[in-house]
């Protein structure tokens, strides 16, 4: 399953920095990112009036904007989403990690961000947390990391979290008893939609083998 980890800390402690940074370490590893950050007062991203604002207004449930180099989708919820259920909706196209910034209620693994002129205590105990990030000298019993190593995060990330084997999760795709081979870029969409849906799930933490089976029925229309 693509690790989940979770960047905290008290406001201004410089969460979005090390984020900054952290992404190309880890991409210097031949790693692929994707980020979750929560906006808890809400955010605006399309423009009013434009052609994707006009079609989600108009009750689409979700508009899908694609252009080249880039896709956006956007979908209406009924609540504000649980971070399982963010990671979910994210189209694992074969991401190594995601990094979020923020939910720190949530069970994934922290690394909270300490700045020392906002004070001296922790956001989180220690023992809620996999790591720190500090400007200052810190002595603590889990990882401290100073501010400027975001080399030697992106490597206890690799070394703790990474998946053992980096490449694409195997894949076999059967239609109507006949097996159908599906290249690599399909696999990676395959295996980490599956994956990513299932992070959502209470009591699949670490799934081994999956195998799912879909009958279709018919439509409304008879087809």
């Amino acid at each position: 399953m693509i690790p989940v980890v979770c960047i905290v800390g008290k406001h201004n402690a410089g969460k979005t920095t090390l984020l900054e940074k952290l992404i190309p370490c880890l991409q210097e590893r031949g790693r692929r990112v994707a980020v979750i950050k929560h906006a808890a007062h809400g955010f605006t991203l399309d423009r009013e009036g434009s052609d994707s604002w006009r079609l989600a207004h108009s009750g689409a449930e979700a508009v899908v904007l694609s252009g080249p180099g880039d896709a956006v989708i956007f979908c209406k919820v009924s609540h504000d989403a649980s971070l399982p259920q963010l990671v979910g909706l994210l189209p694992m196209l074969g991401y190594d990690f995601v990094l979020v910034e923020g939910y720190k209620r949530s069970k994934f693994p922290k690394i909270e961000v300490h700045r020392s002129d906002l004070g001296p205590d922790l956001l989180l105990a220690e023992e809620q947390l996999a790591a720190v990030v500090s400007d200052g000298e810190m002595t603590l019993s889990i990882p401290t990391y100073r501010s400027n190593d975001s080399h030697g995060l992106a490597a206890f990330l690799v070394e703790r979290y990474a998946r053992p084997d980096p490449e694409r999760d195997a894949i076999r795709l059967t239609v109507d008893g006949e097996e159908v081979p599906i290249n690599a870029f399909a696999s990676a969409v395959i295996s980490g939609g599956i994956l990513g849906m299932l992070s959502a799930l209470k009591g699949v933490e670490k799934p081994g083998d999956i195998r799912i089976e879909i009958r279709r029925g018919r439509g409304r229309d008879g087809t």
